[in-house]
């Protein structure tokens, strides 16, 4: 086989929700449909991908990997399994298929290019937090060319159109979308045109997954989704015991990729000096800027501002070793990340072992908390219409807490590795993803829902109180030795002291019954 040139993962994050009765899933709470042995046992059905227990044994790559990360967060990146092999236990769930030597990701443009690159395994990263993450690994063995890396990146992750023109594809085809996605994987054929979206499209079917998501998730030929199948894609297909599947970004998958390219990675290496400064050129650099932020044509990046070009290439590009020198004159490497990307460009024999392991699980890891901040805000909307319809959310908001917490202290980490090198970048990923922000934006919505809910227990409280308080005070008074034991006599005549006693019970009762009046008519009202 021929020499390596890249490598390229497609990540689609997604939201999955299980289907526990006939009534709609917003009833269910957030746990009844993130239950990971419900998924665990629907997705093994449908006999497409395998669960893989993650094991060391004699695998170096593995052992280099695993002792990588902090033990805290080696439990959301690794399926260890346990005695019972239950998936309850666990924050992770995965599952694979390696690919064959003929199994092939084929990416074909409007204008007559194509490229094809080798499969070498698809993975599936399901998470407690009721999301999921399918990723395609691929190798490119052909194309060596600068413009092919981007163009494959470009138009390899786009899996819908993000507009459409004239009732057609057309115009969609020329600019962002591939003209025709095919290939295989194990038993799976697949072969994606788009051409579902020149039909009438309803308001629940704007993402209309392409072939290959289907076929992982059980799909057998080129059916249109149904009602009958294990994992459907509108809500309207949702059935008892069946997983809906949503989508949780837009039109492009994340994507991860290594280029093998000295001869670039030099280019950006170099110094522009000026009067004020000297700078890398890497910073106002075309072509760093398409392959870091997913553009297609150097020649027509997506961004017309050379000050603001720089700033955001500066924030998104990890460069500790840019600058290196060997024996023989530069050799560096230089790394980007975005909310959608993770980038290297260089020519060390253990950047693609490392991108492939460690730097992949870091960019796994850091997509599923950003998954599942999206995913707990469509959690928090789902209540909010809940309590617009007053409708009882407590026990709703209580789950969810609950849930957030521990992802909290379970998947969102501050630090993932002892390594250097791995901390920068983790930072540098949650600073460009803007995960701090959007937990702490996501924590203040969370903590208002669990404060209603405190008020209104305390209200419920308080309505009780009410209900007991005539009898409370009328015992308490009884209770007390303030008269003596002629109060009231046997006799036909009541004294003076006796009279007084009645006259404080009938004013407490009356007193008792207009306070209530008023209370219930409050809540009527």
């Amino acid at each position: 086989m021929s020499e390596i040139h890249s490598i390229h993962t497609f990540m689609f994050p997604f939201r999955w929700d299980y289907i526990r009765s006939i009534k709609p899933k917003e009833c269910d709470s957030y746990s009844e449909r993130t239950n990971l042995s419900d998924f665990d046992r629907v997705f093994s059905s449908c006999n497409t991908l395998r669960r893989n227990i993650f094991q060391i044994d004699s695998d170096n790559e593995n052992y280099n990997e695993y002792t990588y990360f902090h033990e805290h967060a080696r439990k959301a990146l690794y399926d260890i399994g346990n005695v019972t092999n239950s998936v309850n236990k666990n924050e992770v769930v995965y599952y694979d298929l390696d690919g064959g030597s003929d199994d092939l990701f084929c990416i074909e443009l409007i204008d007559g290019k194509s490229y094809q690159l080798k499969i070498d395994n698809v993975c599936l990263h399901i998470y407690s937090t009721g999301i999921g993450i399918l990723s395609l690994n691929l190798s490119n063995f052909k194309y060596e060319k600068a413009e092919d890396i981007i163009i494959i990146n470009g138009y390899g992750r786009r899996i819908y159109p993000q507009f459409l023109k004239n009732n057609n594809l057309k115009s969609t085809k020329k600019t962002l979308l591939a003209d025709r996605i095919h290939g295989k994987i194990g038993k799976i054929i697949f072969d994606e045109d788009f051409s579902q979206y020149e039909n009438s499209i309803s308001t629940e079917s704007t993402f209309l997954p392409p072939d290959f998501i289907k076929k992982i998730f059980g799909y057998q030929g080129q059916e249109e989704e149904s009602t009958s199948r294990s994992f459907v894609f509108r809500k309207s297909h949702e059935r008892k015991g069946n997983i809906r599947i949503s989508k949780l970004t837009d039109d492009r998958m994340f994507y991860l990729c290594y280029y093998k390219n000295s001869k670039i990675a030099n280019q950006l290496a170099k110094k522009e000096k000026s009067v004020d400064t000297e700078k890398f050129e890497y910073l106002g650099d075309s072509y760093w800027y398409a392959y870091v932020f997913g553009d297609t044509n150097v020649k027509d990046i997506t961004i017309k501002n050379k000050s603001l070009q720089e700033d955001l290439i500066a924030k998104s590009s990890y460069s500790r070793w840019v600058d290196y020198k060997n024996q023989g004159g530069y050799d560096g490497s230089l790394f980007g990340m975005t909310r959608d990307s993770f980038v290297c460009i260089g020519d060390w024999p253990e950047l693609i072992i490392q991108m492939q392991t460690m730097y992949y699980q870091m960019a796994i890891l850091c997509l599923a908390q950003r998954a599942s901040v999206l995913r707990f805000s469509y959690e928090v909307s789902l209540i909010t219409d809940q309590l617009e319809e007053n409708k009882d959310a407590t026990r709703d908001i209580k789950d969810l807490y609950k849930n957030y917490i521990q992802f909290i202290n379970k998947i969102y980490f501050r630090e993932v590795t002892s390594q250097l090198q791995g901390i920068e970048m983790y930072n540098q990923f949650q600073n460009v993803m803007g995960l701090e922000k959007d937990v702490k934006d996501l924590d203040s919505e969370i903590r208002e829902l669990h404060t209603y809910i405190s008020m209104v227990e305390q209200s419920n409280l308080s309505k009780v109180a009410v209900w007991f308080l005539p009898a409370g005070v009328l015992v308490g008074l009884l209770g007390m030795n303030t008269y003596s034991d002629d109060v009231f006599k046997l006799e036909y005549e009541f004294n003076s002291q006796a009279w007084a006693w009645i006259g404080i019970v009938v004013f407490i009762s009356i007193s008792s019954v207009v306070l209530l009046t008023k209370v219930f008519n409050r809540k009527i009202r």
